[in-house]
């Protein structure tokens, strides 16, 4: 019988199996190092957490780990972005689809599609909280969108068509006015639900700031009347 050219060896099914460990052991380490980063940033913030706090926590002993892995704090930023970004994005797009059906005023659209998406995601996904909290220390002046000229340390993933429709809603300003509305949107959109996340955790929070649904949908009328409001004279 003619022999398989094709046959792994046993050498060979050794070393692709060290890489294999190898690769599994390293995706696990990064993960480490997310959750860790994200839960102190989240519960103090970015820029009060040293790496080698977040190592300690990431229960690793190794102190160039981190850097191994993320290069410096941005690349841990960002990947802590990455980790959640898709999931978000495709329950926008789910928002974007509904906003067609639904008749929503462009200002009505923006706001929804901001906002729902993240509070959907924080219902079924625990680190969510997580994300939200610092997302809202990074977004107003780390975001193309709203500060283009800003250094900014990572970037966000885009969505053309709620671009679209926070441009429409946006067209009654000057583009001076717009670009500073588009600000604040953002900014109290992301301090917004981080507070929101935030009074459910504390227990001698009041009933009626506890029940985020209704939070949540009072954020999305003070950001439809922002967006709507007239230009300042």
């Amino acid at each position: 019988m003619k022999k398989n050219s094709k046959q792994i060896s046993p050498a060979n099914s050794s070393v692709a199996a060290l890489e294999n460990k190898h690769k599994t052991r390293s995706a696990q380490t990064r993960d480490l190092f997310i959750c860790a980063a994200q839960k102190l940033y989240a519960e103090r913030s970015v820029d009060s957490v040293s790496l080698s706090e977040i190592t300690v926590a990431a229960g690793q002993k190794n102190r160039n780990a981190l850097q191994y892995h993320f290069g410096n704090r941005d690349g841990l930023l960002q990947a802590i972005l990455d980790r959640h970004a898709t999931t978000v994005h495709a329950m926008r797009r789910d928002f974007i689809a509904l906003a067609k059906q639904s008749g929503w005023s462009d200002a009505e659209a923006s706001a929804r599609i901001l906002i729902m998406p993240l509070a959907e995601y924080i219902a079924v996904n625990p680190e969510a909280v997580h994300y939200v909290k610092v997302l809202s220390q990074l977004a107003a002046l780390n975001s193309e969108l709203v500060n283009p000229s800003g250094d900014s340390r990572v970037s966000f993933q885009r969505e053309p068509n709620l671009n679209k429709i926070m441009r429409r809603a946006f067209s009654h300003l000057p583009a001076a006015e717009a670009q500073r509305r588009l600000f604040l949107v953002v900014s109290i959109t992301f301090h917004s639900i981080a507070d929101i996340c935030r009074a459910e955790e504390i227990e001698s929070t009041a009933a009626v700031l506890k029940n985020k649904q209704a939070m949540f949908e009072q954020l999305v009328s003070g950001v439809e009347a922002l967006i709507k409001a007239p230009a300042r004279t």
